[in-house]
C-alpha cells in the first residue's frame, strides 16, 4: 500500500472515532447556589455566575431553592412569580421589572424579597400574601395599585410610590395584614395612598403629595409617625370604626386634615392647615387628641365634633373661619387651649367655642379676637368653665340661649363690643368670680322670660349695666 493510501485511511478512522464522542455538556449551575446573576443584555444565557450570567430571571426564579438574584440594569419583561424566599436585588442604576398588560408584575404567594428595583407597569405591581420586603424599590405605571397585600406581614423601607394614573392605590392592606412602612413617599393623583381594610399598619417617616386621601382606613389599626400630607382634595386622613394612633403629624390643604366616623382615635401632636372645611371633622368617636395646632381652615372650622366623646388637650386654633371648636351632643372636655382670629366667611360672626347639645367641661381656655361669641351655648347644652379668658370677643363675651345651663368659676372678660354675659329665654347661667372691662354694651343683657335666670357671685367690674333685671341675681360676696 502506497504511503498516500495509507494517510487517507488513518485519517478515515480518525473521523469515524471522533464522531462516536457525545459533545461536551453546556455548563449548568449547581444546586445549591447561593448568588446567581442575570443580565438581559447578554447575546445567550450562561450558568448564573457573574462572569456568565443568566440572559432571564426566569431561570434564576426556576432554582431551587431559590439564591439571592442580583439583577443587572435594564428592562425585564414579566409577570414573574417569585418562589418562597427569594431575593431579587438590583445591581444598575435602573433596573425595571415590567409588565405591558393587566398582570400583576410579580406575585408572591408565601414570602419574597425585592431590593433596588424599578416595577414598572401591569395591573398590581406586586401581589402579594405572605412575607414581602420592599427596600429602595420604586413603583409607577400601574393601573390598579402598587402593592396588593390580602394576608402576611409586609416591610417596605425607603421605597417610592408614584402614581401616573389616577384613581389608584399605593398601598392596599385587605385582611389579615400587618404592615410597616418607613422612610418612604407617595407622590402622584392616588386616590388613596393607604388603603386599610382590617389590618394593621405602622408608617413613619412617610411623605405623600398629591394624593386625594393619604389614609383611608376601615377597621384595624393604624399608626402615624412624622408623617407629612400635602396637595390633595378629599381627607387627608379618613378612619371608620377602627383605631388610628398619631404622633408628630401635618397635613396642608385637603378638604379635612383628619376626618373619622365611629373611631377611636389616639393623638398627639396634629397640625393642619388650610384645610378647605374643618382641620379636624369628628364624628361618633373617642379619644384623646394632644397637641393639637389648626391655621387657617375654612367655613366648618377648626374642630367640628359631632356625636363624640373626647378629651382635647394642649390646642391651638389660629385664624379659621366659623368656628374654633363646635361640638354638637356627646361630651367634650377641653384642657389649656388658646382660640384666636375667629371670623365667619360672611365677616361678622364666628364663635370661639360653639357648643350645641353637648356636656362640655372647658378649662384653661382663653379666645381671642372671635367676630362672635367666645362662648356659645344652645339647643340644652351643659357647659362647666373653669378659667376661661374672653378677650375681644365683638359680639359678646359669653351667650346662652335655647335651655342652655353654664356654670363658670373664674371667667375673665375683656373688650367686646357688645356686653360681658348674654342670655336669651330659657337659658341658665352661674358665674363665680366674673371679671370684666372694655364692655361697650355693658356687662349683663338678659331676656328674662320663661326659665331664664342668671347668678353672678364676686364680680371683678365696675360696669354695672344689665344687673337689675328680673331674672338676675347677685350674689354676696
Amino acid at each position: 500500500m502506497s504511503p498516500r493510501v495509507s494517510l487517507l485511511a488513518l485519517l478515515l478512522i480518525a473521523a469515524c472515532r471522533a464522531s462516536t464522542v457525545p459533545p461536551s455538556p453546556i455548563p449548568e449551575p449547581a444546586a445549591g447556589l447561593s448568588e446567581v446573576w442575570v443580565d438581559g443584555a447578554r447575546g445567550e444565557s450562561g450558568d448564573g455566575s457573574r462572569q456568565r450570567p443568566f440572559r432571564t430571571l426566569g431561570e434564576a426564579l426556576a432554582l431551587r431553592p431559590p439564591p439571592t438574584v442580583y439583577v443587572a440594569a435594564g428592562l425585564h419583561e414579566g409577570p414573574f412569580v417569585l418562589p418562597t424566599g427569594a431575593r431579587l436585588v438590583g445591581v444598575g442604576p435602573s433596573t425595571v421589572l415590567y409588565v405591558e398588560g393587566r398582570e400583576p408584575v410579580a406575585r408572591i404567594a408565601t414570602g419574597a424579597s425585592l431590593e433596588r428595583l424599578t416595577i414598572q407597569g401591569g395591573g398590581w405591581g406586586v401581589e402579594g400574601a405572605g412575607a414581602v420586603r420592599l427596600e429602595e424599590v420604586a413603583f409607577s405605571g400601574q393601573r390598579e395599585g402598587a402593592v396588593r397585600m390580602t394576608a402576611g406581614r409586609l416591610v417596605a423601607k425607603e421605597s417610592r410610590f408614584e402614581a401616573s394614573i389616577s384613581e389608584t392605590v399605593g398601598l392596599a392592606l385587605e385582611g389579615p395584614v400587618t404592615a410597616e412602612v418607613r422612610e418612604s413617599t407617595f407622590t402622584g393623583p392616588f386616590r388613596r395612598g393607604v388603603r386599610v381594610a382590617g389590618a394593621e399598619a405602622l408608617l413613619e417617616g412617610v411623605g405623600f403629595r398629591e394624593a386625594v386621601m393619604a389614609l383611608d382606613q376601615e377597621g384595624g389599626r393604624v399608626r402615624l409617625r412624622r408623617v407629612s400630607v400635602e396637595g390633595g382634595r378629599g381627607a387627608g386622613l379618613l378612619v371608620r370604626d377602627g383605631t388610628l394612633q398619631v404622633e408628630e403629624v401635618t397635613v396642608t390643604g385637603h378638604e379635612y386634615g383628619l376626618a373619622s366616623h365611629g373611631a377611636k382615635l389616639e393623638v398627639r401632636g396634629f397640625t393642619s392647615v388650610r384645610a378647605e372645611r374643618a382641620g379636624l371633622g369628628l364624628t361618633r368617636s373617642t379619644g384623646l387628641l394632644e397637641d393639637l395646632r389648626v391655621r387657617e381652615s375654612g367655613s366648618f372650622g377648626a374642630l367640628q365634633l359631632v356625636d363624640s366623646d373626647l378629651e382635647v388637650r394642649g390646642f391651638r386654633v389660629d385664624d379659621v373661619d366659623g368656628y374654633g371648636v363646635a361640638a354638637t351632643k356627646g361630651k367634650l372636655r377641653a384642657r389649656e387651649g388658646n382660640i384666636s382670629r375667629v371670623r365667619s366667611s360672611e365677616g361678622f360672626t364666628g364663635d370661639g367655642l360653639h357648643l350645641r347639645g353637648v356636656e362640655a367641661d372647658i378649662e384653661s381656655v382663653e379666645v381671642r379676637e372671635a367676630k362672635g361669641a367666645g362662648v356659645l351655648a344652645a339647643q340644652g347644652a351643659e357647659v362647666t368653665l373653669r378659667d376661661v379668658t374672653l378677650r375681644g370677643c365683638e359680639n359678646t363675651g359669653l351667650l346662652v340661649e335655647s335651655l342652655a345651663r353654664v356654670k363658670a368659676q373664674g371667667l375673665e372678660v375683656r373688650g367686646t363690643k357688645g356686653t360681658a354675659l348674654a342670655v336669651l329665654r330659657d337659658g341658665e347661667v352661674s358665674v363665680d368670680v366674673l371679671s370684666a372691662s372694655g364692655l361697650e354694651e355693658g356687662l349683663l343683657w338678659a331676656e328674662c322670660e320663661g326659665a331664664t335666670r342668671v347668678r353672678l357671685g364676686r364680680l371683678k367690674t365696675e360696669d354695672r349695666r344689665g344687673l337689675p333685671a328680673p331674672c338676675v341675681e347677685t350674689l354676696p360676696r
